[in-house]
């Protein structure tokens, strides 16, 4: 199949990804709870990227397929993830097996059926469980390049697999992404971002806000700014299309956040623990925030004495996958906080990313072990997913 066809490919399951909305929206509020209007924007976003992977094309140039991309795709954003990562894999020419979570097995049937007429191309794999599915690409010499997200021993399992691959891509933990708040930081417009940033999809996503530290000088503005932004977010039924999120179904997320509830210490200034499936916004302020991980709508406040200390802060986490800062950094503190995370953005005013941004973590956060000749070798950082799934053309 040649490049044109490719991407005539991929603008059709664009399309009609769009027109399975409203199939989307009930199967996702039945998987996930998840609310009518995230379900739209995530559409919205997996759609307009499979049509417009033309924007890619620049990035093929001198590179080749690996032949057969294998992933298990995580069940946040399923779509949008679908979108960026099978769109890649696609374009550069590849096959792909897809494995989706068993936490969406409604929104699965869906992507099935749109995926069926593009077999052997696509391979949606909705029988097997996926510790299964990843043992067969471990033992399939087609499967070439392998993604996976997951825990920390997840991570270790596929790493030592690794050389019987050429690629290996792995998402892991992503603790409690930061939002850094230095001494000049314009207080109102930090806590209008962190609030809608923080709790979008009921905080089920990687990249959204779980603590804050905070320059004591702007603590206590900050603070009742952010409450009051909190206050706006409206928890309820996930088909009123005014709701921000509904219940929590998924029961990792409810342990993770009760988990990490438990173990930090400090003030609950609104929310608390679970109540069956639903978690309203919660925020502590803490004295001290462990390196953990959390998911759901939690944020922890920590106060800290100096800008300094809020680099180091945030330069001693094992998980430095995304960052957000608003005000100016201490002297070396941009450049740390950038050569540490996998993307740091400054002053940001979004609430979705797009499909198309490079990303990845570092660390614990996430890695890749690509064959280079005889050895493997390990990076990090935001990666651009039309180049990791390809190669560069042998001479």
């Amino acid at each position: 199949m040649d490049l044109n066809q490719r991407l005539n490919m991929l603008s059709e399951l664009g399309s009609k990804i769009a027109e399975k909305e409203e199939e989307f929206v009930k199967a996702l509020a039945e998987d996930l709870g998840q609310a009518m209007k995230v379900t739209k924007a995530e559409i919205a976003l997996a759609s307009k990227h499979l049509t417009t992977m033309e924007e890619d094309v620049p990035h093929l140039q001198d590179r080749e397929p690996y032949g057969v991309v294998a992933m298990v795709l995580p069940y946040d954003a399923p779509t949008v993830m679908f979108a960026r990562w099978v769109g890649a894999a696609l374009l550069g020419g590849n096959r792909v097996k897809v494995s989706f979570s068993s936490q969406t097995p409604n929104t699965n049937r869906i992507m099935a059926e749109i995926c069926k007429p593009y077999h052997p191309w696509i391979e949606t794999i909705t029988d097997m469980d996926n510790r299964d599915f990843g043992l067969k690409c471990v033992e399939d010499p087609e499967v070439r390049v392998f993604f996976i997200s997951g825990s920390g021993m997840v991570g270790r399992v596929y790493e030592s697999a690794a050389d019987l691959f050429d690629k290996v891509i792995y998402a892991g933990p992503v603790g409690m992404p930061p939002l850094l708040l230095f001494s000049g930081a314009d207080v109102d417009k930090a806590a209008s971002f962190a609030a809608r940033r923080a709790f979008l999809n009921g905080g089920q996503y990687c990249t959204t806000i779980k603590r804050v530290l905070v320059n004591r000088k702007i603590a206590e503005p900050f603070i009742a700014r952010f409450l009051e932004e909190t206050k706006k977010i409206k928890v309820g039924d996930p088909l009123d299309p005014e709701t921000d999120y509904g219940p929590i179904k998924v029961e990792r997320t409810r342990a993770l956040f009760e988990r990490a509830f438990n173990r930090i210490i400090g003030t609950t200034l609104t929310g608390g623990p679970p109540e069956g499936e639903w978690i309203m916004p919660t925020v502590v302020l803490a004295r001290s925030i462990p390196d953990t991980e959390v998911f759901g709508p939690f944020v922890a406040i920590k106060v800290v004495g100096m800008d300094d200390a809020i680099v180091m802060d945030a330069y001693n986490s094992r998980f430095p996958l995304i960052a957000y800062a608003f005000g100016k950094p201490p002297l070396g503190g941009k450049g740390r906080l950038e050569a540490t995370y996998g993307k740091v953005y400054w002053e940001p005013d979004f609430l979705y990313m797009s499909p198309r941004e490079p990303f990845g973590g570092r660390r614990e956060s996430g890695w890749v072990l690509e064959r280079k000749k005889y050895c493997l070798k390990r990076h990090g950082g935001a990666l651009n997913y039309v180049k990791e799934l390809t190669r560069p053309r042998e001479a």
